[in-house]
């Protein structure tokens, strides 16, 4: 027996210049695909521009015999990540040189590091692509073409040669960065270190925005839940946008509708184990309060463009009591299990792809589907309420060792 009628979904997408049309049309065509698995009758209305800015659709959802209404909501800041796009690949590779150089000094890197290897080995591998590009491209030229024309003793043919090879460097270099989408993570990398440095106004504006609709929503009181989900950077953003909310109304947690928060993909320590960043973690330490909060983080091991199973809360240096605050629980998507084995080897090497999964419809049914989560009967406690939260996972920490 369901426990939901009426939902209320509010999206944050994570740092993508791509606005609520492409979400929107991943979520309806996803969708489809996910029904023909599960034979979930599902409907997804058309998107409706908001007073507010940010856009909506309709869900209509049958599942065992129950029926379920959903209101889901694109929570809009795509226009303040298309101001801090970088316009050129000149300032681009500033941003990023400047930004692990930033992270390099204060410590935050190595941190990163010892809490969870892999997205702190993918955020440094852009600057050195970078480096590499900068520096190997006129070395090869310079260097190689002496040295070739030195032995040939041609120097149009050695001078010819070395700039071959610098092309071919450089060719290399950028066939590398598309394959991975190196400049989207460089991208985000900065904005969060701008946003720790207190450089984007827009956004912190744009956030209190966001936590008073939030307070409008929950305060109608008319939803069986109100959803908020947040993925890859999205998700810093969803749990400021909750903490923001809970600040202006801290009894918001406790009328009949149950607030809850689901991230995706998490990158929550990028910003959080910064010195600097003393308000998110004191937003991070009151959604760690509060009583009646449900949180539910997914993330897979596999997915290196994410903190896997890693307590968002905890690992920002942030104390959390889960007897008397929020419950926040922590899992594994088990991605390998919604495919057959040749599909999900080429999920696995496809690491861009992989990030969204998340998103995404499976080959196969599982205990993981965005798409009842957000539209099916179930609310997000009672729908992993015998799961267990993976508390114990440190196999990607470095030599096993917690931070």
């Amino acid at each position: 027996m369901g426990d939901v009628a009426r939902r209320c979904v509010f999206y944050v997408s994570g740092f993508d210049p791509k606005g609520a049309a492409h979400y929107h049309s991943l979520y309806r065509d996803e969708s489809i695909r996910q029904c023909s698995q599960t034979g979930t009758r599902r409907t997804v209305g058309a998107r409706q521009r908001m007073p507010s800015g940010n856009a909506s659709w309709q869900l209509h959802a049958e599942e065992s015999q129950e029926t379920v209404d959903t209101h889901y909501e694109f929570m809009r800041w795509d226009d303040v990540v298309r101001h801090h796009w970088p316009k050129s690949t000149a300032a681009l590779w500033r941003q990023v040189i400047a930004s692990t150089l930033f992270y390099l000094r204060h410590g935050a890197w190595w941190k990163m590091f010892r809490l969870s290897w892999p997205p702190a080995v993918a955020v440094f591998t852009p600057f050195l692509l970078v480096c590499a590009l900068l520096l190997g491209t006129p070395l090869l030229a310079l260097g190689g073409g002496w040295l070739l024309a030195g032995a040939s003793h041609n120097i149009p043919a050695g001078v010819a040669a070395g700039l071959l090879l610098a092309a071919g460097w450089w060719l290399a270099g950028r066939g590398i960065e598309a394959r991975y989408s190196m400049y989207w993570m460089m991208r985000s990398y900065a904005f969060t270190a701008g946003q720790a440095r207190a450089e984007v106004p827009d956004l912190e504006q744009r956030l209190d925005e966001l936590a008073q609709q939030l307070v409008q929503r929950m305060r109608a009181q008319t939803d069986d839940e109100v959803l908020v989900v947040g993925h890859s950077s999205g998700a810093i953003m969803a749990t400021s946008i909750v903490a923001r909310a809970l600040q202006l109304d801290p009894a918001l947690a406790k009328g009949r509708t149950r607030l809850a928060l689901l991230t995706l993909g998490q990158w929550i320590p990028l910003l959080g184990l910064l010195p600097m960043a003393t308000g998110f973690r004191e937003e991070l330490r009151r959604l760690g309060a509060t009583c009646g909060l449900q949180w539910v983080d997914f993330s897979a091991p596999p997915d290196g463009c994410c903190f896997a199973l890693t307590h968002p809360i905890t690992a920002c240096g942030v104390p959390h009591d889960a007897d008397t605050g929020a419950g926040v629980k922590l899992l594994n998507p088990r991605f390998a299990e919604l495919f057959d084995a040749p599909a999900y080897a080429a999920l696995k090497r496809a690491k861009f792809r992989l990030h969204f999964q998340y998103l995404r419809a499976a080959d196969r049914p599982g205990d993981y589907d965005y798409f009842a989560i957000t539209s099916g009967p179930l609310s997000l406690a009672a729908r992993f309420a015998k799961h267990p939260s993976v508390d114990d996972f440190h196999r990607l920490r470095w030599r096993g060792r917690p931070f």
